[in-house]
């Protein structure tokens, strides 16, 4: 087992271990336009970048569909060939009552990554999108040049029955409720904590109230009853965890201080061959909106790392 740990904030980038954050982010602001959408069983498919590349596929978190990566989509698209996913009952998309949802998409990845001879890709996801990129990980290990999940895998309690309470809890607000009274309600229950500023509230609450209420709970029902700390062992390319710390709202989710959060990662990530946690401060877990610079270099450090490794 290999863990590196970096820390990093938005005025400072330093190392713990072995190596620091890359100091530089280059500014793309133009929205990408992507070459061609397509489906792959529940996948909704948007391809950006360049043919021939190497892959990347980007996995969006709860309520999120493709555009969430844009600015990433448009800083890489030149030098990688990109695939953003956007799950069903998100943005607008009709909701999948299929069950087994967690099982199925990686079934679906697996035959996107087949159908298009991809060449082991790097699998980016936040939340939502990167517990099914270490999950994809752990079942097509081969199949994967990298992995890297912002906040994205850690169990919602340490026993079945923790997990059940979570989601209970994280859904109650979410079933039966009138669609229209969606997007307030995400914003009371959920989006007020995960994102720091108004503003972006607001903006991230436009899209969020385009998903289905049913959808949104069938999916923090499959991912939230996972526990992924075994099958860890089974994901061999390189891990990265970029991982928020917020002290308003962290220390209510079961993290008192950056210190143990760090902890609690770490052992997490301990059962992983080849894991790399990057710790970002003062961000909720929306880390891309609410810290883009330090979230951007290590995401990128990550992939072209990745890239470059195999």
């Amino acid at each position: 087992m290999r863990l590196l740990v970096s820390m990093a904030s938005a005025s400072i980038a330093m190392a713990t271990g072995v190596h620091a954050v890359p100091s530089v982010v280059a500014e793309h602001s133009a929205t990408p336009v992507s070459s061609e959408t397509f489906t792959v069983g529940m996948l909704r498919v948007d391809h950006f970048g360049t043919a021939g590349r190497p892959p990347i596929i980007f996995i969006p978190a709860l309520f999120c569909g493709a555009s969430q990566w844009q600015r990433e989509i448009s800083a890489l698209s030149s030098r990688y060939d990109i695939y953003a996913l956007t799950l069903p009952g998100f943005d607008g998309r009709s909701r999948d009552p299929g069950g087994d949802l967690m099982n199925r998409a990686v079934a679906d990845i697996s035959s996107l990554i087949q159908s298009k001879h991809l060449d082991r890709p790097i699998l980016v996801g936040h939340s939502l999108g990167g517990t099914l990129a270490i999950l994809f990980a752990s079942k097509h290990s081969a199949d994967v040049r990298g992995v890297v999940a912002a906040e994205g895998g850690y169990p919602a309690g340490a026993t079945l029955a923790d997990r059940e309470k979570s989601v209970a809890a994280s859904t109650a607000p979410y079933r039966n409720i009138d669609r229209a009274a969606f997007g307030d309600s995400l914003r009371a229950h959920m989006l007020q904590y995960v994102i720091t500023k108004k503003s972006d509230v607001d903006s991230v609450q436009l899209t969020a109230a385009r998903s289905d209420p049913a959808a949104v709970v069938d999916w923090l029902s499959a991912a939230l009853l996972l526990d992924l700390s075994t099958q860890l062992a089974s994901v061999a390319s390189p891990l990265t965890e970029i991982v928020p710390f917020d002290t308003t709202v962290d220390p209510y989710v079961g993290f008192a201080s950056l210190a143990a959060k760090t902890a609690a990662y770490q052992k997490f990530l301990a059962h992983a061959p080849r894991a790399t946690l990057v710790m970002i401060d003062h961000s909720r877990h929306f880390v891309m909106i609410d810290q883009p610079d330090p979230f951007d270099r290590a995401l990128y450090a990550a992939i072209d790392a990745d890239a470059k490794g195999s």
